[in-house]
């Protein structure tokens, strides 16, 4: 049976529960009613009699088609299932029109997982959407686990006993701790998920025998302390481990299934492996056949739908080289056991990471490649990496963004508290995810690295470059500044260090050189250098050793390292392997070794800037302005109910719209004659500007578009023909078309910096912010600085900072310095213009006129679309 007409298939979701286990959530449908029947039967009398205060025992034909025929605004259920039974179903009746009555039923086994509160999340988004402002319930006493799921949603909850039942109440706007719990909530099933792929007690390979032959080898090699069985697909034998002729006849549950297999056969080996309660399925790689025919969506729905969670098509594999687990599917060498997370989406890119992890010897703790595109995603490895004990330092090279808004929330959350270091992001592509607008302005390529960096993330533009950063974080401290004292055994050497130490952003002192190869007195001067508080970090360089001595002075050093409070990086430059010798557990204590100085420094800047920035973080706050939110609400609205396609403000509307966020537009009026701009400049009282707006006209560096300190009828006139001259020149039209520059007339504002100020909302990121000069710094040589909400003031001063032409603001050659503070509030207000209102595409602040007292918005531009996407309170998968 088709769904009806009105069956919001948007809601439908992906969602993980609270023990990492997956669902498929969704509206009910007249065609449910089997569906619920099998259901209501599997729940047992206590939860009916809970859920209907009175013995319940079967349903009748009208109950049945009761709930499973509603309308979707008034009456809503939502259902959740799980390898095709219904687990679960909530909904809501409306009895008022901003308040209806909501109820949910569990089924017994699949109470505790977290079901209730996800049902309350996607019930209340769905509520606000249908204008529903309240929830109400009726609750026995005894229901204690209901009345729980109320009580730890975080919405203000209102109760009374009233009959001998509790009632109650609560209103469904989101609130700071409402979305505070969901993203706790969202944080620990996500998380939970991903540990359950890498901590298996069984699993099973399924493929040729050659190739398990290959992966038995390696998981052995590991010393994988679980069980392991194989399914081999073509009837030969793989010694060494139990064999079994299909997953339909292996007994008992498993946990992880690894499959080499064509794309004919995944389908079965889901269902197989779901059959078997399997947490996860890994579809791996294959050189024979690349999984062209399998579709990535395919594979997550079918997944989902049945509880897992898949990696692949086309993975490289899973590693955790945790002592109690010691897990590696794949065909690389078990690495060497550290603090380090890797993740990547393409196997080649994984075979790249996970070589160099080999080569650098540096330790990882476990390594996810998800292959194509699908279901696990770097969101849920971070989720994960966050709470990880063993991981440290994350890193992760992104082939494509799924959804990058999240991704920057749970990144900047994440590097408050672990560093992470990513592959430039804005090489890699914004994938389709659900919700996803194509209407809407798209941020350049270079603002997307610069919102990751705003988000503490380590931003890097070589892979191999991520190991010299990871494996300083690894081993050594943070550094509490950026003064570094350079020690050196090469004369020579130690301008190019001191050099280079300043070109990336530290303050190295004048550097200790010692006599030639004398590696003992600079593994004593390093050692003066830790002992020094005027020292935040120190770089031992020592080149052109003989014998032994690489060896005894990388053991020296390691010595130091062990127990310095202060990063020791050290440097052999030599032809002697140093680091190859080190063997056991990689990690904190250890000492990072380089053969190239340039490397080294260059990492050591960037742990520095990550450093300073999570010290900033402790106590930064969020800039929250006052503004009149609901008067810009009403705005919105209105227009889009008279445009419901959406359309650029006109000025007085624009005007109202930034007045509501404290943000003053200095007035203007266009005109297209020499009489209306006398008339317009008589209005204001004359001392007036006649400016061009068109592009091409306005913004150039002969001002010769603005035409300034007018105060008379005569002046407007010969500043009309100036203007007829210049479109001339320019070729935009005849002397006498001096409309077609668009031209304005305003009050005269002081001299000062003319600024830009843009907001967007990024099909892909959301809202968006930055800042440059006008003119041609900003449109020809792209010296813009981009931000994304929440801003705090540090975010607007770099923001500021940034700029190439920042010097302009801060009273270059004998001019007065701007004031800043004006322009950071500027910049807090236009965030949270942008953030509170996502029917804002795109505004437009230019020029900006900042001088040393004060600040004009001479221009602006506004243009609504209709809100595209459903608001982003409720979880969901990605």
């Amino acid at each position: 049976m088709a769904a009806p007409e009105n069956y919001p298939v948007e809601w439908e979701a992906d969602v993980v529960l609270a023990d990492g286990g997956t669902a498929r959530l969704r509206p009910i449908r007249p065609d449910d009613a089997d569906l619920l029947v099998d259901f209501y039967a599997r729940v047992s009398d206590e939860s009916k009699y809970l859920r209907f205060f009175a013995p319940y025992p079967v349903l009748s034909d009208a109950d049945i088609e009761k709930f499973t025929v509603v309308d979707y605004h008034d009456r809503v259920a939502l259902i959740l299932v799980e390898r095709d039974r219904m687990i679960a179903v909530g909904r809501y009746d409306r009895t008022t029109p901003t308040d209806a009555e909501v109820a949910f039923l569990v089924e017994d086994g699949h109470q505790g997982r977290g079901v209730g509160q996800l049902l309350l999340e996607h019930l209340a988004e769905a509520a606000r959407e249908r204008e529903v402002a309240r929830f109400t319930a009726e609750v026995l006493p005894q229901n204690r686990r209901m009345v729980k799921v109320f009580a730890d949603a975080g919405y203000t909850v209102k109760r009374a006993f009233d009959d001998g039942v509790i009632v109650v109440e609560f209103p469904i706007e989101p609130t700071d701790t409402s979305m505070a719990v969901m993203e706790r909530r969202e944080h620990r099933a996500e998380a939970a998920s991903i540990r359950r792929l890498l901590q298996p007690e069984r699993v099973v390979l399924v493929g040729a025998a050659g190739r398990l032959r290959r992966l038995v080898h390696t998981v052995q090699s590991a010393g994988f302390r679980g069980a392991l069985e194989v399914v081999v697909t073509d009837g030969e034998e793989v010694s060494g481990v139990p064999n079994t002729a299909s997953l339909a006849e292996v007994e008992g549950d498993i946990d992880l299934v690894c499959a080499a297999v064509g794309a004919a056969e995944v389908a079965d080996i889901v269902l197989r492996a779901s059959d078997r309660h399997a947490s996860g399925v890994v579809i791996l790689a294959s050189t024979s056949e690349q999984h062209d025919s399998l579709d990535p969506a395919t594979l997550v729905g079918l997944a989902r739908s049945h509880g897992l969670r898949a990696v692949g098509p086309q993975a490289l594999g899973l590693i955790n080289t945790d002592h109690l687990v010691q897990l590696n599917v794949s065909p690389a060498p078990m690495p060497r056991s550290g603090v380090v997370g890797i993740y990547s989406q393409s196997a080649a890119v994984g075979v790249i990471l996970l070589s160099r992890a080999l080569t650098t010897n540096v330790g990882v703790s476990n390594f996810i490649t998800s292959g194509s595109f699908a279901d696990v995603t770097g969101n849920d490895v971070m989720q994960f990496w966050e709470d990880d004990p063993a991981t440290q330092v994350c890193v992760l090279s992104l082939d494509a963004l799924g959804n990058p808004r999240k991704f920057t929330r749970i990144a900047r959350r994440l590097a408050s508290r672990k560093p992470v270091v990513v592959f430039a992001p804005s090489h890699a592509e914004r994938a389709h995810h659900a919700g996803v607008r194509h209407d809407l302005p798209e941020a350049p390529a270079v603002a997307v690295d610069s919102l990751f960096r705003q988000s503490g993330v380590i931003v890097v533009d070589r892979r191999d470059h991520m190991y010299d950063i990871a494996q300083i974080l690894a081993r050594q401290p943070l550094p509490k500044g950026r003064r570094v004292r350079v020690v050196t055994t090469s004369f020579a050497l130690s301008h190019h260090v001191v050099s280079h130490c300043t070109r990336n952003r530290l303050h190295p002192d004048p550097a200790v050189v010692t006599a030639t190869g004398d590696w003992q007195a600079a593994v004593s001067a390093a050692e003066q250098a830790l002992a020094d508080d005027t020292v935040d970090a120190v770089v031992c360089t020592i080149a052109l050793l003989e014998d032994d001595s690489p060896l005894r002075a990388h053991e020296a050093l390691s010595v130091l390292a062990a127990t310095s409070s202060k990063p020791l990086i050290g440097v052999f430059i030599d032809f002697t392997a140093v680091e190859a010798e080190e063997t056991g557990p990689d990690g904190p204590g250890h000492l990072p070794t380089f053969s190239n100085y340039g490397e080294a420094v260059q990492a050591l800047g960037e742990i520095t800037d990550y450093a300073l920035w999570r010290e900033e973080q402790e106590n930064a706050r969020v800039i929250e302005p006052d503004t009149d939110l609901e008067a810009a609400e009403a705005l919105v609205e209105r227009v889009l109910t008279e445009s419901p396609l959406g359309r650029r403000l006109d000025d007085g509307e624009t005007e109202e719209l930034l007045a509501a966020f404290g943000i003053p537009c200095v007035s203007h009026r266009h005109v297209d004659t020499t009489a209306d701009a006398v008339a317009v400049a008589e209005e204001f009282g004359w001392s007036v500007v006649l400016k061009a707006t068109r592009p091409g006209v306005r913004g150039r560096p002969d001002l010769a578009s603005v035409f300034r300190n007018l105060d008379s009828a005569e002046e407007m006139a010969e500043a009309w023909e100036d203007l007829g001259r210049l479109v001339a020149a320019l070729g935009v039209g005849g002397p006498d078309d001096q409309k077609l520059a668009h031209p304005v007339v305003q009050p005269q504002a002081p001299p000062g910096v003319a600024l830009r100020l843009r907001a967007i909302e990024d099909p892909a990121f959301g809202p968006m912010v930055s800042i440059g000069v006008d003119g041609l710094p900003a449109e020809l040589l792209g010296d813009v600085s981009w931000a994304v909400p929440p801003l705090t003031r540090g975010d607007a001063v770099q923001m500021v900072a940034q700029l190439k032409a920042a010097p302009l603001l801060m009273g270059r050659d004998g001019a007065a310095p701007v004031d800043l503070e004006r322009v950071y509030d500027l910049l807090h207000r236009l965030v949270a213009l942008k953030d509170a209102l996502p029917q804002v595409s795109e505004v437009v602040l230019t020029p900006v006129q900042a001088a040393a007292g004060d600040l004009w918005v001479l221009g602006a531009r506004a243009h609504l679309v209709p809100a595209g996407q459903r608001d982003a309170q409720a979880r969901t998968l990605g």
